[in-house]
């Protein structure tokens, strides 16, 4: 394939499908990639002769990969690939075209760019590692974990079973305790697989957490917001469980609003964040604590 951009396109498309559950609609596609429905239909017919499955929902007409997993696997690197990839594109002339390769293919081979903000480039290895271990259950030995709680650094062996929606906190069963806990990546000093079985899958319990990934106890603040068409698609992308309460408006404000949000949330953290990044997409309804909330970190970021 000659265009560069195209490539990247059709690898974004099928990112997009791949890690969406509820999928996209071609007119969604086509708004978000800046492309023609045309084009859009192209690309199916390219993912199909390449060994993508594209399902299409009968009623809603959403589309989705048909088997993500196997999809996950076909369009990433592993670490050896993506270093022969590096090295071959840094031999280009730099340019837009070589900075969006490079970070194209340090994406789709688990790097800190595929793990989110909170990941460095450590971190994506211990992430690959225990996602190795999750598909294998096994255990794991987490080598120099640095707990702020108790001011130690010590090994600690576990049967890890899930990650947080940030990708930054693993969900583990520690035998020693008897007790599901939560670690932070970047506090791992290493992951050694064990090759021992699980041994307590009956005690793993995932913690609730909220659509942004924050604990979810017995208290809740509920949010209600009016988004517009950015704040709107960003949401799909980066928080795709809020995104399924997305409802449209009757008719867009006259600020360019055209969805109502309403959710809730473990705290205002994860959503805050989400509303400062975009203050002037979206419109705050309530509850007025929240509005309050919003006031006092803007204020804080002056």
């Amino acid at each position: 394939m000659k265009d560069p951009g195209k490539l990247l396109r059709l690898f974004r498309t099928l990112n997009l499908l791949a890690g969406s559950r509820r999928g996209y609609t071609v007119d969604e596609l086509a708004e978000k990639l800046g492309v023609s429905r045309r084009t859009v239909y192209r690309d199916l017919i390219i993912y199909g002769q390449c060994g993508f499955e594209v399902v299409t929902h009968p009623v809603t007409h959403r589309l989705r990969v048909g088997n993500p997993g196997e999809t996950a696997e076909k369009i990433g690197f592993d670490a050896g690939e993506a270093h022969l990839l590096e090295e071959a594109l840094l031999g280009l002339p730099e340019g837009p075209v070589r900075s969006d390769l490079l970070d194209k293919v340090r994406s789709f081979s688990g790097s800190s760019h595929a793990l989110g903000h909170y990941l460095n480039q450590q971190a994506g290895l211990h992430y690959r590692a225990l996602s190795q271990a999750i598909r294998e259950r096994v255990q794991v030995v987490l080598v120099d974990y640095n707990a702020p709680s108790s001011h130690s650094i010590s090994n600690r062996l576990v049967e890890p079973y899930g990650f947080s929606a940030s990708l930054d906190t693993l969900y583990a069963f520690e035998p020693a305790s008897r007790r599901n806990k939560n670690y932070k990546i970047v506090r791992i000093g290493q992951v050694r697989l064990e090759r021992m079985p699980w041994q307590f899958s009956q005690l793993h319990e995932a913690p609730k957490t909220d659509a942004f990934g924050l604990p979810m106890g017995d208290t809740y603040r509920e949010i209600q917001l009016h988004l517009g068409q950015l704040s709107s698609n960003l949401l799909r992308e980066e928080h795709p469980a809020a995104a399924l309460l997305l409802s449209p408006l009757p008719a867009p404000n006259p600020h360019g609003r055209i969805h109502e949000l309403r959710l809730r949330v473990a705290d205002y953290r994860g959503i805050g964040r989400f509303v400062l990044g975009l203050a002037d997409d979206i419109d705050v309804v309530g509850p007025p604590d929240f509005m309050k909330y919003l006031r006092e970190r803007a204020g804080s970021l002056i």
